[in-house]
């Protein structure tokens, strides 16, 4: 049998956030685990492609992280133009959290026209921050992109089991971490999520497995705890991995 290109798949990793992201990259390789970098500013972005030039495994993401839009909403025409660049975008989204409201007219227009941009081009996967608005999140989603054209991915999703259920029906996709399977709170949410649409992630160095920072290797115990506690077979989260690759013209 031919032994499978990927070990894992960490589809939300902040790897230039990392104490050494040349090391956590050339990791990944040797462990074979497909990791989406994300970065929180376009800025950040050429760095990120720069070290993983010559990664077959990483691949760098273009984002407006909601949280630092505030200050950086000047950098959203550079989050548009290197859009052109990737088929990956993230981190964008919204946060209503309450020390974000004063900024979330600012969010809504990155959130909007990263997803009129994404859907415009089409083949975009984009990782989505939904924290405290989810609502408002999926609704925009289903308004400016379609399925055929924009792969939505909510990451380490917390709205309601109705909100999972609209989300799903226009097409987005749930990245799970250690830190929803060990939150109680989470358990029925991540039932909640259709089998066909879970994806692994870690969001380090922010997330944590066994009480320490995670890295994008973990992923492959998150599968594992994933069909032990919610009987998703890690053949199927590997699926799920594979159909965003191609999606965004990967090869697998």
């Amino acid at each position: 049998m031919t032994p499978r290109r990927f070990s894992g798949f960490d589809f939300h990793c902040h790897v230039d956030l990392h104490q050494d992201p040349r090391a956590i990259i050339a990791r990944c390789e040797s462990e074979r685990v497909f990791t989406v970098a994300v970065t929180t500013t376009p800025k950040a972005y050429p760095t990120n492609a720069e070290w993983a030039t010559d990664s077959a495994y990483v691949v760098p993401a273009i984002g407006l992280h909601p949280e630092v839009v505030a200050d950086r909403l000047d950098e959203l025409p550079l989050l548009l133009s290197g859009m052109r660049r990737t088929a990956f975008v993230g981190e964008i989204g919204l946060d209503g959290s309450p020390q974000y409201k004063r900024s979330y007219p600012k969010q809504l227009e990155v959130f909007s026209e990263a997803l009129k941009a994404a859907q415009a081009e089409g083949g975009k996967v984009v990782t989505v921050h939904s924290r405290r608005a989810a609502r408002d999140v999926i609704d925009i989603i289903g308004k400016l992109t379609t399925p055929d054209n924009v792969l939505c991915i909510l990451h380490w999703f917390s709205g309601s089991r109705s909100e999972v259920q609209r989300a799903a029906a226009a097409g987005c996709y749930f990245s799970v971490n250690a830190n929803m399977l060990d939150n109680q709170k989470s358990e029925p949410l991540v039932s909640a999520i259709p089998k066909d649409r879970l994806l692994t992630e870690t969001d380090a160095p922010f997330g944590q497995t066994e009480s320490r920072v995670s890295v994008p290797w973990d992923v492959v115990g998150t599968a594992q705890r994933l069909a032990d506690r919610y009987k998703v077979e890690p053949a199927r989260v590997y699926e799920n991995a594979l159909r965003v690759l191609r999606f965004a013209g990967v090869d697998d």
